[in-house]
């Protein structure tokens, strides 16, 4: 029991802080890596907008003529 009392803080083991820090770091790299690739889902949807837009645009308005002219093709 001295062992356990004379090693271990707040009930916690040293390898268990250890731990907790590592399992910190990888979810703080998580959460910056998703908040990076929500940013980048969002560019290309607003270029898919755009492109689609472009496209609407030159076959007179609409999107259906649009893509019946590519099926023609």
């Amino acid at each position: 029991m001295r062992y356990i009392i004379a090693h271990s803080r707040l009930g916690f083991c040293w390898w268990d802080l250890l731990a907790l820090i590592i399992l910190l770091a990888v979810i703080i790299v998580w959460i910056v890596k998703r908040h990076d690739l929500k940013k980048e889902q969002n560019d290309y949807e607003d270029q898919l907008s755009d492109l689609y837009a472009g496209d609407s645009v030159e076959a007179g308005g609409t999107t259906a003529t649009a893509t019946a002219e590519t099926v023609e093709k």
